[in-house]
């Protein structure tokens, strides 16, 4: 057993204030903060419910309930758009690119989980469920849906996708959060009574009693996953330059890629969902794109991406960021360069690593005179 981090909540200053041993289950408890008195669920006295109570919070509380709300109305929004909705084969190697790829995320996590539950590993098998529900299936695949379900030749295929993964993702959550799962298969079956890609009998009416998913290791594309790994690399490194430059989604942006030519036949193809989930278009992909002058670049895996921000930039913000990268590179080049002029280590260490110690060293030198430079041109501004 594992006390759960939490918290009083000063109604005064709205400071957090630890529960220890010595104040968990006192009446009255003075905050950190402002020095004054709260009262907490063990105040019994006239007195001590006088003063005000502080609540209880915790942030693990705060992540469970944000991730109930985000199933609750993905699931909703699942079973709103299931009207007409009849059972269909489909063909795997015809599938949409993104029917592909959540069918193989599916099979792959479902995997995960059964192994993670049997090797009594359930903090690794919660968090495996987790990711594909929040990010995988509610925040991609079903905001990729949206527009198909709009179109009557694609909608069929559509419901048939989203009731499959929904069924197969409630039965892989259930062990660790039963009662909300139950509650949504019951809707469910309203909705979708056969569901299941491979099965035309009805699944059990209490989710409780139901089958666990099958693994269907046909469905596990790899390449279609590295694909979409990518794909959500860029998406998300897009929407942190919109966060930090005050850009709406409703504003259109371009932005080019320095990549090699395999990331770029992964990605390009990508451009519809680019475009629909990140409001961005690719104006270039090359291993030496033209770069904007005014721009706010984001490295990630593989890739650099530079988005043209002429009509948006901040030029403080994006100063004081490029100055904060600039003060991080510095740092770890002196590591570097430091570990490079040792001795001790240069005669020791094999030769491939002292090899990959200064390649690194030679990117982060790279980095930095980039940096440089950014903050030169933002400076002109």
């Amino acid at each position: 057993d594992v006390r759960m981090p939490v918290q009083f909540e000063c109604p005064h200053c709205e400071a957090l204030v630890n529960q220890t041993k010595e104040n968990r289950s006192k009446p009255l408890v003075t905050c950190d903060k402002c020095r004054k008195k709260f009262s907490t669920q063990w105040a019994e006295t006239g007195a001590d419910k006088a003063v005000p109570k502080a609540p209880v919070v915790s942030e693990r509380f705060e992540v469970a309930r944000n991730f109930v709300n985000k199933l609750w109305n993905a699931s909703r929004f699942v079973m709103m758009n299931l009207d007409g909705f009849t059972p269909m084969k489909v063909d795997l190697d015809t599938l949409p690119l993104e029917d592909q790829w959540i069918l193989s995320r599916l099979a792959t996590v479902t995997k995960t989980v059964q192994s993670e539950i049997k090797l009594f590993r359930y903090a690794e098998a919660a968090r495996a469920a987790y990711d594909f529900a929040w990010d995988h299936f509610c925040s991609l695949y079903v905001e990729m849906a949206k527009p198909r379900l709009q179109d009557p030749a694609a909608r069929p295929l559509v419901q048939q996708i989203l009731a499959h993964c929904l069924d197969s993702m409630l039965r892989i959550l259930h062990p660790i959060m039963p009662f909300v799962t139950e509650s949504i298969w019951q809707q469910l079956a309203r909705f979708a009574p056969i569901r299941d890609l491979y099965s035309t009998s009805l699944p059990n009416q209490w989710i409780i009693l139901a089958d666990w998913p099958t693994v269907h290791e046909e469905h596990i594309r790899p390449e279609v996953e590295k694909q979409f790994a990518h794909f959500v690399d860029l998406v998300g490194a897009i929407r942190e330059i919109r966060s930090r430059q005050n850009i709406t989604q409703r504003q259109p942006l371009q932005f080019c890629v320095r990549c090699e030519l395999a990331m770029e036949q992964l990605l390009a193809p990508m451009a519809p969902f680019i475009q629909s989930m990140a409001g961005a278009t690719a104006t270039q992909w090359s291993t030496s794109p033209s770069v904007p002058s005014v721009n706010a670049h984001v490295g990630i895996d593989q890739m650099d991406v530079y988005v043209d921000l002429t009509q948006f930039i901040d030029v403080a913000a994006e100063i004081s960021r490029n100055e904060k990268l600039l003060s991080n590179l510095v740092k770890q080049i002196q590591g570097k360069e430091g570990r490079l002029s040792n001795e001790s280590f240069v005669s020791r260490a094999p030769a491939d690593i002292i090899e990959k110690e200064r390649q690194a060293l030679g990117e982060l030198v790279s980095q930095r005179d980039a940096a440089e430079q950014a903050i030169e041109k933002l400076r002109k501004l």
